[in-house]
């Protein structure tokens, strides 16, 4: 009866339960939770040992009620050698069109099954997710599937594995879950004990993932391209988390391959005047910086988060930066606990410029599909040259009901005169302005998520548009 609805065994904790996350930061910023948490999936073994051994006596109404959350989670991922399934029916009158780390449901209607087992050192998943009216074509879905081998202190993966980099909530710049998960081997740290090096020490508990994918089989522009992605977090203070992130476009059919190319994409010899023309560049490139910053009194607990990912390179380092900001308060109220936030992000390049360079993020002279997978933004899901004003308030029951409140206001791609774009979200130049209300509660053994929104667009030129209402209910469980 202390188990949660929905919670299988998994040696992942997956992005998209934003109550998931609200504990895990609660108990990361009291200091109980030692690695970092900016980079999703997190390995449950990691968190399994930090929170299953605490001494509750001197936690606060709120935090202690996140620990019995995550506590729970824990006991139930742990589980193995036993084989488990789920199910998951969702339907909405009108998809999200910004996602954040919330999970939300990408088409009309999404029903999914899927069964998994751990081991010592293993662990599978197989997912299978049908859709109605399918963006992409796909109305048959692996998504979430996986199987995985841990060996030392790693684990070797290959499957189809949302991945959120980034202290964000309401958009990572390089790697989010907008756009569905890029089938892909990675192979990541487990437990993010620190460095037993007296020189290295001072870096902290830390966690890495490298990630290689490919995209599309067909593309507009080179069939079956490679994707590189690189992640490092680092936690040296109990309050800061640092991360550095870095991921490219490379290969494809017709584009120069092989391990030379990617020695050169490596060591960032991939710009044109390089002694290298267009045929010869190996790929595409992002890379950036991202901090979230805790305050250290408990009577003042707020945090400060950014993000910089540079569209281009120089003199060895990122250049061309988008931006994110953004802050966030979290505290106890009326038998349960809060968090709000407020996030700005700018996907312009050289965006903090008074002249940022448009017609650049997220592209590329090599790629003209751009930084994107199934018609969908890899980064943040505003596409390129984006403004978003976003607003978040999350409520938390003792018991585990939530209601959550987003709020959106957002110019996309704010230089398009012309539907020549290849913008994911707006053609021309458009203002978006969206709030949406979620409540999810237990019921009949699984979890059920209800939700009613409103969008409004209109074209930044002539204030031409129209609004759309939606309602959304998602009801999952473990069977």
């Amino acid at each position: 009866m202390l188990l949660p609805a929905v919670c299988l065994a998994d040696p992942w904790l997956p992005p998209g339960d934003v109550l998931m996350r609200h504990d895990l930061q609660v108990l990361a910023d009291a200091g109980l939770v030692r690695g970092p948490i900016t980079s999703w999936p997190i390995p449950w073994p990691d968190v399994a040992r930090d929170v299953l051994d605490v001494d509750a006596g001197k936690l606060t109404p709120a935090q202690h009620q996140s620990l019995l959350r995550v506590q729970r989670g824990a006991r139930s991922a742990m589980r193995s050698y036993e084989l488990q399934r789920d199910a998951r029916i969702g339907g909405t009158s009108h998809p999200e069109t910004l996602r954040g780390f919330a999970a939300a449901l990408r088409e009309d209607a999404e029903v999914s099954a899927g069964i998994s087992w751990m081991g010592d050192r293993s662990a599978v998943r197989l997912r299978a997710t049908a859709v109605g009216d399918a963006e992409d074509g796909k109305t048959l879905r692996p998504d979430d599937s996986y199987l995985g081998v841990s060996f030392a202190n790693f684990m070797l993966s290959a499957g189809y594995m949302q991945r959120w980099w980034g202290p964000g909530w309401d958009g990572s710049l390089i790697l989010s879950t907008n756009a569905r998960p890029v089938p892909a081997i990675t192979l990541e740290r487990n437990y993010s004990d620190p460095f037993d090096l007296p020189v290295l020490r001072w870096l902290g508990p830390w966690r890495a993932a490298i990630v290689f994918g490919q995209l599309e089989d067909e593309r507009p522009d080179f069939d079956e391209t490679r994707f590189f992605a690189a992640r490092v977090t680092l936690r040296p203070w109990r309050h800061l988390e640092v991360g550095l992130s870095r991921s490219a476009q490379w290969c494809g059919e017709g584009r120069v391959c092989g391990f030379d190319t990617f020695q050169d994409l490596l060591l960032g010899r991939d710009n044109r005047g390089d002694d290298l023309d267009l045929e010869e560049e190996p790929g595409n490139q992002l890379a950036g910086y991202d901090v979230r910053l805790s305050s250290p009194w408990s009577q003042l607990p707020l945090a400060i988060y950014g993000q910089l990912i540079g569209e281009d390179e120089a003199g060895g380092l990122p250049s061309k930066f988008l931006g994110l900001a953004g802050l966030e308060l979290a505290g106890s109220i009326a038998r349960g606990a809060f968090r709000v936030r407020v996030e700005y992000s700018d996907t312009t390049c050289s965006f903090s410029r008074a002249r940022p360079q448009l017609d650049c993020a997220y592209e590329s002279g090599i790629y003209t599909a751009g930084y994107r997978f199934r018609g969908q933004s890899i980064g943040h899901s505003t596409d390129g040259d984006s403004r978003q004003t976003s607003f978040g308030a999350l409520y938390a029951t003792d018991s585990g009901a939530t209601w959550e409140v987003r709020l959106r206001d957002a110019e996309l791609n704010r230089d398009a005169d012309a539907p020549e774009s290849v913008h994911t979200q707006a053609a021309l130049a458009t203002d978006l302005q969206a709030i949406d209300i979620v409540h999810a509660t237990d019921l009949m053994g699984g979890r059920l998520a209800l939700g009613a929104g409103l969008e409004r667009r209109e074209l930044a030129a002539n204030g031409s548009g129209d609004d759309e209402w939606r309602v959304t209910a998602q009801w999952s469980r473990a069977l």
